[in-house]
């Protein structure tokens, strides 16, 4: 696994779980719908990230990677609408369902032109989206709450910045190696 991968993943699943607890510990504060959005979001964005880069890796298996980043988008869906309620875990599911196929088929699909700028463009893209469903669930519990509570958003457009630059600084330096082993595996059945 490459530093760029290994960094997208975990940028990734630090942003979901950091989200999912700080719903669950502010949840008497946030109304059902926002719930709803948040379930829905975390579902659908995992499950889009992680089929592409399924998708890009099981190239010609449409079917075990579409397996697999479905199982992840929904358990995502599911862990994230738990503290909100049953709306929520059925929204999340859906969403993290409908993402883990369309993720799947997108990473197959480009998987033999421009593997590697899918992937760190849909990272950055989801990653940003994260940053929003956090920042949404933020306002939507201050708001609520009617006093302040711990915020991840002192500075945003620093954070912004800071996560766009990370994102083209590994871009250059480290490849994701999806082309390589491509043409690794098909030379070899040549």
């Amino acid at each position: 696994m490459s530093i760029s991968l290994l960094f997208i993943l975990l940028l990734c699943t630090t942003q979901v779980v950091t989200t999912i607890i700080y719903v669950t510990y502010h949840r008497k504060w946030l109304t059902k719908m926002n719930g709803m959005l948040i379930s829905m979001s975390l579902g659908m964005s995992v499950g889009i990230l992680i089929g592409t880069i399924l998708g890009v890796a099981f190239h010609g298996d449409l079917f075990q990677s579409t397996v697999y980043s479905i199982l992840i988008g929904v358990v995502v869906g599911f862990l994230a609408g738990i503290p909100i309620g049953l709306p929520a875990v059925i929204d999340g599911i859906l969403s993290g369902l409908m993402g883990g196929m369309m993720g799947a088929m997108l990473g197959d699909m480009v998987a033999m032109t421009r593997p590697n700028a899918i992937i760190n463009i849909m990272a950055l893209m989801i990653t940003m989206i994260l940053l929003l469903v956090l920042y949404t669930a933020e306002e939507s519990i201050r708001k609520q709450a009617n006093q302040e509570t711990f915020s991840f958003f002192k500075h945003p457009f620093l954070l912004i910045f800071t996560i766009a630059i990370l994102f083209l600084i590994l871009s250059y330096i480290d490849p994701l190696d999806f082309n390589i082993q491509y043409l690794m595996i098909h030379h070899h059945f040549l």
